[in-house]
């Protein structure tokens, strides 16, 4: 008798990882609970902390909203002091958004919940189970990278495509 194949595999990995990041939203929900932010102001917040000198029209489509709503979150967490917006230097029609200090500190506490939460799983698995698991993640790492950076080389084997799903952009 055969294991699951590599389609099976890949599906179920996908439906584990969406219920432990149904986990991971609640865990930042509870973070919220004593913060004047919204769930989408949170959102907003720790995407604009990915991408410093970040496009309003970037956030817009990131967050598959239109630009007047997003205008109007930006406006909020100005207001609130988490965000500035900036002039773009080489168009001044376009501001750029970046967080402040106090919107630093806000995503940097969403990250220490989540992480010490997950520490917190991770101190119920066996070594073997830790093991696995880091195999895992620094391989969707690696794909990762590729996957933004076609160009550089996959350390898989020349004759099995790293993204045999996806085409060139």
């Amino acid at each position: 008798m055969t294991g699951p194949t590599s389609a099976e595999l890949r599906q179920a990995i996908l439906h584990d990882f969406e219920r432990l990041m149904e986990h991971i939203a609640q865990w930042r929900q509870v973070g919220l609970l004593d913060v004047d932010v919204t769930m989408p102001q949170a959102r907003c917040l720790i995407f604009v902390g990915l991408r410093p000198a970040l496009p309003i029209s970037s956030l817009a489509s990131h967050l598959h909203i239109g630009l007047p709503a997003a205008s109007g979150l930006v406006e909020r967490l100005v207001e609130a002091g988490y965000v500035e917006r900036n002039v773009d230097p080489l168009d001044r029609r376009h501001q750029l958004l970046t967080l402040s200090e106090g919107g630093r500190a806000l995503v940097d506490r969403f990250h220490e919940l989540s992480s010490e939460r997950l520490g917190d799983l991770l101190r119920g698995l066996s070594a073997a189970e830790l093991r696995g698991l880091r195999l895992g993640v620094a391989a969707l790492e690696r794909e990762a990278r590729a996957y933004e950076s076609p160009a550089e080389p996959s350390h898989e084997s020349p004759t099995e495509p790293t993204h045999p799903e996806r085409t060139p952009a």
